[in-house]
This record gives C-alpha cells, structure tokens and sequence, in this order.
C-alpha cells in the first residue's frame, strides 16, 4: 500500500533501513526486494556523483575512482555470496542471486534491511556478512562504515610499500581521482581505519562480558559502529536487541553514536580546545 511504499522508500534513499513490518522486506514479492535493492545500491553512492550526472558533467563520473571501486566490491561480493547460497543450499540461481544481491547491498550501504534471516546461510557466506560490515559505501553519502574511499586509499598505500620493498628508493605518491592525496590526509586515513578497529575490539569485549556469546558481540559492536543494524544469532536481521542488559545497550549507544558522528569529531569534541572561544 501507499503508506508502506513512502515509509520504505524513505527507509531506503535515507539507508535508514526502518520498516513498517517485523520481517522487514521479506514478505514483499522478488520485484519488490530487487527495486529496494537496486535503490540501496544507488544510495551508497556518493551524491557528488549524482550532481555530476545532472549536470552532465560524464568526464568527472568516470574519472571518479571511489565509484568504480564501490561497484568492483559490490559486484565482487554480490558474485562470492551468490555461489556460496548456490551451493550451500538448496536455493535455486534466481533465490540465491536475489537474497545476495539484497543483503550484500543492505549490508555495504549500512541499510539494514533483510529478505531472509541469513542465520541459517552456509558460514562462509556469514563471514562474508561480517566483513562487509566495516566496508560502508562511498564518501559523500548517508551510509556509516569505514567507506570506500578510504579502503581505496589503504590499498594504494599498501600497493607502494609492496612496490618500496622492490625498489626502496622508489617516491610513489598516492593518488585519488587523478590528485595526490597529501601525507597529513593520507597519515589521518591510515589513523582512522587503526582506531576503528580498536573501537571494535573494545566493544565487543564489552558486550561479550555482558553475556553475549563472542559472535554476537562481535557482530553487534561492527553493526553499532557502522551504523548497519542487526548483528547475528538472537540479535540479526530477523530478531532484535531486546535481550541485551543495560550495559549493552549503553555500549551500542556510544559506537552508534561514534559512528554517525565519526571517530575525529568525537575526538574533537573531546578537547579542551574546541570549547575555547
């Protein structure tokens, strides 16, 4: 109905992932999950993109090297877990392809939506959900994670350090959509992704010693700090937080927090020199 397709769409440009139904988009028709999908995707997408595009501007589009990345991992990952679904279970191509293509786009855009409770998905492909959690989509967009810009940048730099130990006298600057990145932002890339990581570990033990199994809890504190959703076991995409104690839940408070904001502004907002005058 009207009411159901404005709070979803909303849902979905926003990668809010709230739904008007408990089984989120699982009980909707396979059109229905491919056009919510296919928005998501478009969604994690940078929105100078889509300004681009209006304006014409198709050089700057294709020059952007964070999109392109954004679209191998997607394809990359959307590839993997179909095969896996395929022949971990008894889904045929169609069904396996369609709940792939939805969760791995759920998962990267930070959305949160589910067309089937991948509890029961082989564990490769479980695995596989769980390191798209730290991905996110593209600078420039409402998704959470880490981004793909940033990725882009770590795998540059780890290109160079390969390539230094070959020839050490080697000057390689990283470069971004045809422009240097500068040591300060490229040193700060580096920073974020070590303490991203930290910030993980330190709320998954958190959660684990409230109680909740180490898989969940692990699940849960990348699914708070990027902004994802649901987690695994009683917490994923078919159940709730509800069983978490007070602790918990605080913890999921704060990475949520942490990761709307993003880590440097928390930082920020720390120092005793952001609230001089």
């Amino acid at each position: 109905n009207l009411f159901d397709s404005i709070c979803h769409s909303f849902g979905t440009v926003a990668t809010g992932g709230f739904s008007t139904k408990n089984t989120s988009i699982a009980g909707y028709s396979g059109y229905i999950q491919y056009v919510v999908g296919i928005f998501m995707f478009l969604s994690a997408a940078s929105f100078v993109v889509f300004y681009y595009i209006l304006k014409r501007n198709f050089s700057r589009v294709k020059a952007n090297e964070e999109l392109w990345f954004y679209i191998l991992f997607t394809t990359i990952a959307v590839v993997a877990v179909t095969m896996l679904l395929h022949t971990g279970t008894d889904s045929n191509f169609e069904v396996a392809f369609r709940h792939a293509f939805f969760q791995v786009t759920s998962t990267i855009s930070t959305t949160g939506f589910a067309t089937t409770d991948y509890n029961v998905w082989p564990q490769a492909a479980l695995v596989m959900i769980f390191l798209l959690m730290f991905a996110g989509g593209s600078t420039g967009s409402t998704t959470g994670g880490i981004k793909m810009a940033r990725h882009l940048i770590a795998l540059k730099n780890l290109r160079n350090v390969t390539v230094r130990l070959l020839h050490p006298s080697a000057v390689i600057p990283v470069r971004l959509n045809g422009q240097v990145v500068p040591d300060n932002i490229n040193s700060l890339m580096t920073v974020f992704i070590l303490l991203y990581l930290i910030i993980f570990i330190a709320g998954t033990l958190i959660i684990s010693v409230s109680g909740i199994p180490a898989i969940e809890a692990a699940g849960s504190s990348v699914s708070a700090l990027s902004c994802v959703g649901p987690s695994f076991g009683a917490s994923g995409n078919m159940g709730n937080y509800a069983h978490f104690n007070a602790i918990a839940k605080v913890t999921m408070v704060m990475l949520m927090i942490i990761g709307r904001l993003e880590i440097f502004t928390i930082l920020a907002l720390l120092t005793r020199t952001f609230w001089k005058k």
